[in-house]
């Protein structure tokens, strides 16, 4: 793995074990971030207000199920499964993701993401 791709991974680290805390994600966030969500479209002010406004919005334990980094130039694409469960116990929610970050001024930032539920167990990606 090259160092942009540990870079990248660490921030997506970063950004799961955080995902409810708006002052960490900001920092991860593009000013011109957009959200592709099965509900909508959100930008970056949206999605951090959505996550001041609802504090408990993402409870339990989370986990990178499968992650893949490309790396094309200044332009990073990470796509992957999170592995999620919101109680001991209940069963794992999975959501396949893909997430693309731009380097600016040395910092990875991400300029857009995209959800999607899955189903059932998935294939990890590689």
């Amino acid at each position: 793995m090259t160092v942009l791709e540990q870079q990248v991974r660490a921030i997506e680290e970063r950004w799961l074990a955080h995902v409810g805390e708006p002052e960490v994600v900001g920092a991860i966030l593009a000013d011109n971030f957009v959200h592709v969500l099965p509900s909508g479209i959100v930008d970056k002010r949206e999605h951090l207000q959505y996550l001041r406004d609802h504090p408990d919005a993402f409870p339990g334990r989370k986990h990178c199920a499968a992650l893949r980094i490309r790396i094309y130039g200044q332009a990073a694409v990470a796509t992957g499964i999170v592995s999620s469960q919101r109680d001991p116990g209940s069963a794992d929610k999975l959501t396949a993701f893909t997430d693309v970050f731009v380097l600016r001024h040395r910092h990875w930032l991400a300029v857009s993401a995209q959800e999607l539920p899955l189903a059932a167990a998935a294939p990890q990606a590689s």
